[in-house]
């Protein structure tokens, strides 16, 4: 059974990884989906961005996992939220190269419309641009989220835009 480690990033204390045990893929997607959607909790000052990754094949924990393995830069996040954030998908190949995603919640009308979404860190403010068809809220992020960790599904390519960082 797939293990999941997930990472939620917080203005006052940085990158916050959590790992459960006994966890299946239902209950770390009841997890993920449950802070997606609660808006005292993912606001975008408190807490503003959400990693989450699959553990590889026979890890039993995260620390199994050297830093440089491509699975730990195969995950879905999100930043912003649960009233606006974006989401992304990356998928690392075995020879370190990469497909990076960010996700539309329906095709994209206008190519030439952008938003922007932004968030707090501190002091810091900081804007990421998305067309207005990859803006989600936390309950339109919840079923990518439950889809990609419960059946390792991802959206339509239609509905994935190549990004390249």
């Amino acid at each position: 059974m797939r293990r999941f480690a997930t990472s939620v990033l917080h203005a006052d204390v940085g990158e916050v990884e959590r790992f459960f045990l006994p966890q299946t893929p239902e209950s770390t997607a009841d997890y993920v989906c449950k802070r997606l959607r609660a808006p005292r909790y993912f606001d975008g000052a408190f807490a503003f961005a959400m990693v989450v990754w699959a553990l590889p094949e026979g890890a039993a924990y995260p620390e199994d996992v050297p830093e440089g393995n491509p699975a730990r830069s195969t995950y879905i996040q999100c930043a912003g939220s649960t009233r606006a954030m974006a989401v992304e998908i990356r998928l690392t190949h075995p020879d370190g190269s990469y497909q990076h995603w960010v996700v539309a919640r329906e095709p994209v009308a206008d190519p030439d419309r952008w938003v922007h979404i932004e968030w707090e860190k501190g002091e810091d403010s900081f804007t990421i641009h998305v067309h207005p068809e990859e803006v989600f809220t936390g309950d339109q992020a919840a079923p990518v989220f439950r889809d990609y960790i419960v059946g390792g599904i991802l959206p339509p390519a239609e509905l994935l835009r190549p990004l390249d960082i």
